[in-house]
C-alpha cells in the first residue's frame, strides 16, 4: 500500500512540476506509462506501427489536457481513458477508410497467407461474427466486454476506469453475455 501511495505522491509532484512550467517532468510520466498506453493502442488498432503513432498522439493529448486533470481518479485511469478514446476514434476512421478500398488497392502481401483457405474462411467468419456481436452491443456493455475479455482487466480495474462500482460492472457483463447469446441464437 505504501508503494502505491508513494507512486501517487511522485506522480502528483511530476504533474505539479509540469503545470508550473517544468515541462521535462512530463517525461517521467511518459516513461512510467508508455508500456500501458502502447498495449491499449495495440489491442485496439491491431497494428504495431499504428499503435506507436497512436501512443504518441495519446501523450500529446494528455500533455495538452493536463491542466484539466482534477485528480478524482488516478493518473493512470485518466490516461487510459484518453488512450482508449483516441484509439477508438482512430479505429472508427480507419474502418471507414477500409470499407471503400477496391481490390486494386490491396498489395500482394494482403492476399498471401500461410493457412489453408478453408481454415482462414472459418476463422474469419467466427471472428467476424464475434466482432459483429460485440460491436452491436450498446454502451456501456460493448466497452465492458472489450475491457474484460480482450484487454484482460479485472472487475475492479474496469470499475475504477469507468468510475462505477464493481457490482455495476458485474451486472453489465452479465447483461452483455445474455445479449450476445440471444444475438448468436438469432443469427443461426
Amino acid at each position: 500500500m505504501k508503494v502505491k501511495e508513494g507512486r501517487k505522491l511522485e506522480e502528483a509532484e511530476w504533474i505539479a512540476a509540469v503545470l508550473n512550467g517544468q515541462h521535462q517532468a512530463f517525461g517521467h510520466l511518459v516513461t512510467r506509462y508508455q508500456g500501458m498506453v502502447y498495449r491499449v493502442c495495440v489491442k485496439i488498432t491491431g497494428e504495431a506501427e499504428s499503435a506507436k503513432d497512436m501512443a504518441q498522439e495519446v501523450f500529446i493529448k494528455a500533455y495538452k489536457a493536463l491542466p484539466s486533470f482534477r485528480g478524482q481518479s488516478s493518473f493512470s485511469t485518466w490516461l487510459y481513458r484518453i488512450a482508449y478514446r483516441t484509439c477508438l476514434d482512430w479505429k472508427r476512421a480507419n474502418d471507414r477508410e477500409w470499407k471503400y478500398r477496391s481490390a486494386a488497392d490491396y498489395t500482394e502481401n494482403d492476399w498471401v497467407t500461410s493457412q489453408t483457405p478453408e481454415h482462414e474462411v472459418l476463422e474469419q467468419e467466427t471472428s467476424a461474427e464475434l466482432g459483429e456481436n460485440v460491436n452491436s452491443l450498446a454502451e456501456p456493455y460493448r466497452s465492458v466486454v472489450q475491457l474484460y475479455y480482450f484487454q484482460r482487466n479485472s472487475y475492479q480495474e474496469i470499475a475504477e476506469q469507468k468510475g462505477v462500482s464493481v457490482k455495476t460492472i458485474e451486472s453489465q457483463l452479465y447483461r452483455a453475455r445474455q445479449m450476445m447469446r440471444k444475438q448468436r441464437e438469432e443469427w443461426r
